[in-house]
């Protein structure tokens, strides 16, 4: 999910402090994209439904809309 790459961006950058802005390193790479993906990949509510309705059609038996 793209809410979990943002968190792991974020920390990355905290951790190498202005090294993690710089093109030295992927960090910056990932922290431009991570935005992006934010929105190509939709809301982690969208995921969390899609999920769930897997997991009740499973218990079910049949289709969940």
């Amino acid at each position: 999910m793209a809410g979990v790459l943002q968190k792991v961006v974020d920390r990355a950058r905290q951790v190498h402090g202005g090294l993690g802005m710089t093109d030295d390193t992927i960090i910056s790479f990932f922290f431009r994209h991570e935005r992006a993906a934010r929105i190509y990949d939709g809301t982690d509510e969208v995921h969390k439904m899609s999920v769930a309705k897997r997991i009740l059609q499973e218990y079910s038996g049949r289709t969940v809309r």
